[in-house]
């Protein structure tokens, strides 16, 4: 009976030293994100709606875009890349420029998964147009849209090959792979929210996803008994039982078609946008610190012991349902309808750019690069606050670098929040010991040479239309001339940087 007693208190003390040790994982908002809806229809190839979701995305300080409709994108194989799937490429290249820092293909079935991979791995591909995640969304708990998993078994054996799918693909970071994004959503009232999946079965999701997009469709972060926090509190406790603690994304609802979304919060909201779409996010997290008006959330429920198992909970950040509505919600602060630039007889670049209209809108500061990579302040040119007609700008840059150069106007409005335009370049021919750079064959196909004695630690660089540098690339170095593979370039005009020069070339 003694040793009863001792085994019995041991595996207590065992207990409360596992319950005093854990943590709460810290919270953190490494996704933000924006789904973006009907991507083949509104988005792709129309540059005005490409730059407006971009430049929303960036202003509010977003950093990751869900993009639809990629099995009606991904139609094709390596080599013979339709339209849309070309202007997918320019699009995530674009994204990434801009400060975009995942691009995710949201997928309803493993078969487009595997394009996925397929398109990432084709050598026509940089890295700059790689996708670098893959969202999950197949409804296994609802018959009237679980399209490719009818039931659970599906589901789950899809979600395991996207897994070995994300782990085994690269992404738009080297050695970086994609991160598996698993969609779990739902409707109804404080509990499981009608998701019909058992304790087992969400647990398993959770240890096969790198973290679960789980929705929270409320009005308001007050809605379900004082903080929004308390809805679907038992799935919480389900995905915290993985042994490691479970990440998760929080999904919030803009879309104004029905009563479970934040539109009319977001529409009402006394602060800035920016502040409204962060606000939800952190009235689940802190609770009454964040907002007195609130009950508690995740911190505090786990800090007064009332949910000790949240230490299983790692939060990873939030994204919203859909991109049109929130940006119909936060109109940026101005509305660009052109930026160009130019060479002027005297060596000077000239730079002009119009406003359809401004709110709000402080200042533009003129930055260039060598590089496209690394940017410098040139000057400031004053912004017109509100205006609801046309305002033209133009500016000249007196002292231009050397060779290429590339340009882009920062856009800053009275509350600090920032945008970009696109990236500009332009060229000065500068002096070389070779008299001129010379490539051939222009159009190239495959090999590009480059007459010339040039040194051993000879900088070549190659770039795209968006001042992005293509890497990868390999070059050989013979007695007289230079050589560069090209052939795994996508089709389109590049621009070839070398001691000091500058020339364009097309890739076909």
């Amino acid at each position: 009976m003694v040793q009863l007693f001792r085994i019995s208190f041991t595996l207590s003390l065992l207990f409360q030293l596992t319950v005093i040790s854990a943590q709460l994982p810290e919270p953190a908002q490494e996704f933000r994100g924006l789904w973006v809806t009907q991507s083949k229809t509104t988005v792709l190839g129309n540059t005005a709606a490409e730059d407006a979701l971009i430049a929303y995305a960036v202003a509010n300080d977003f950093n990751y875009l869900i993009c639809t409709n990629m099995f009606q994108i991904l139609t094709a194989s390596c080599g013979s890349f339709t339209p849309d799937m070309i202007a997918l490429q320019a699009f995530i290249a674009k994204a990434h420029a801009e400060g975009i820092e995942y691009v995710s293909g949201n997928v309803g079935a493993l078969a487009t998964a595997e394009k996925i991979q397929d398109y990432n791995n084709c050598g026509s591909v940089t890295s700059a147009q790689k996708l670098d995640m893959i969202t999950y969304e197949c409804e296994f708990y609802n018959a009237a849209t679980n399209g490719s998993c009818p039931d659970y078994a599906s589901y789950i054996s899809q979600l395991t090959s996207i897994k070995s799918i994300c782990s085994a693909t690269i992404s738009s970071v080297p050695d970086r792979p994609l991160v598996c994004e698993a969609y779990i959503g739902g409707e109804g009232s404080t509990g499981l929210v009608l998701t019909y999946s058992s304790e087992a079965e969400m647990e398993e999701i959770a240890s096969v996803a790198d973290h679960i997009l789980i929705t929270y469709y409320r009005p308001m972060p007050s809605s379900s008994g004082g903080n929004f926090f308390n809805w679907t509190i038992n799935r919480l406790d389900w995905i915290a039982k993985t042994g490691t603690p479970s990440n998760i994304v929080l999904l919030l609802k803009s879309r104004n078609t029905d009563g479970n979304n934040m539109n009319e919060y977001l529409t009402s909201y006394p602060g800035s946008h920016y502040d409204a779409v962060r606000d939800p996010f952190l009235s689940w997290v802190e609770g009454t610190v964040h907002n007195p008006s609130l009950t508690k959330g995740y911190r505090e429920k786990y800090e007064d012991g009332t949910y000790p198992w949240l230490s299983g909970i790692q939060v990873k950040g939030f994204t919203w349902f859909e991109h049109l509505a929130n940006m119909a919600l936060g109109p940026l602060p101005i509305s660009l309808t052109s930026f160009d630039i130019a060479k002027t007889q005297n060596k000077q670049v000239l730079l002009k750019w119009s406003t359809a209209s401004e709110v709000n809108n402080d200042y533009f500061a003129i930055e260039n690069s060598s590089d496209g990579q690394q940017w410098q302040f040139v000057s400031k040119v004053d912004g017109k606050r509100n205006a609801a007609t046309t305002q033209n700008y133009s500016f000249f840059d007196n002292k231009p670098m050397s060779g290429t150069s590339f340009y882009r106007i920062k856009q800053v409005d009275f509350d600090g929040i920032m945008n970009y335009t696109p990236i500009k370049s332009i060229s000065f021919d500068v002096p070389h010991t070779n008299k001129s750079l010379r490539i051939f064959p222009n159009p190239v196909t495959h090999q590009l040479s480059i007459p010339g004695e040039y040194p051993e630690d000879v900088q070549i660089q190659i770039f795209n239309v968006y001042g992005l540098e293509m890497n990868g690339l390999l070059f050989h170095k013979e007695r007289a001339s230079l050589s560069v593979d090209v052939s795994n370039l996508h089709a389109g005009l590049y621009l070839l940087h070398i001691d000091g020069e500058s020339l364009r070339f097309i890739k076909y």
